[in-house]
């Protein structure tokens, strides 16, 4: 389930992160990171709270208080991890974690029938979550960039990971 978001998060995060001229490229898995992030600290937290039926709400819809407290914080953190500014940070968030939240529900577009709450209120409480964010946050991030970014298609020269060799390539 968590590959899958990660995956539903990148392909909404085309055009608002990875084509976004505001957004530096080095910075584009980390705010993809941060996306995910942002989401599932979120459904956890309602989980341990008891709140599961809040989830549903923010997947219904982009204005629920809590789908609103997601884009915040999302753009908090990307500004404050990033360097994004004020304005761009909130563009991205308006535009990424409503698409996202619809496209779990099964509001988006090639997403089949999204994901089930039952799976996701599972995943965010089994430990998959501690590790899923775990190994975004720190530990061995560029793996993980490597990771993401082979999945973007960055790996220009086919070696199994993203740095800079694959940058030089973008270029010729």
């Amino acid at each position: 389930m968590l590959e899958q978001l990660t995956q539903l998060i990148q392909q909404s995060g085309l055009q608002s992160v990875i084509n976004n001229p505001e957004v530096p490229n080095q910075y584009n898995d980390g705010v993809i990171a941060e996306a995910q992030h942002s989401i599932l600290s979120t459904f956890s937290q309602l989980k341990e709270n008891g709140e599961t039926d809040k989830v549903e709400g923010a997947l219904e819809s982009a204005d629920h208080p809590v789908a609103q407290n997601i884009q915040q914080n999302f753009a908090g953190n990307i500004m404050e991890k990033f360097g994004i500014n004020g304005a761009t940070a909130a563009s991205i968030a308006a535009a990424l974690i409503p698409a996202v939240l619809g496209a779990m529900k099964g509001g988006g577009q090639g997403t089949g029938n999204g994901f089930n709450i039952q799976d996701i209120l599972a995943s965010v409480t089994s430990g998959n979550l501690g590790g899923a964010l775990g190994g975004l946050g720190g530990g061995n991030l560029q793996s993980t960039i490597s990771n993401i970014g082979g999945k973007l298609g960055l790996d220009k020269d086919g070696d199994g990971d993203v740095d800079l060799n694959d940058l030089t390539k973008m270029f010729r």
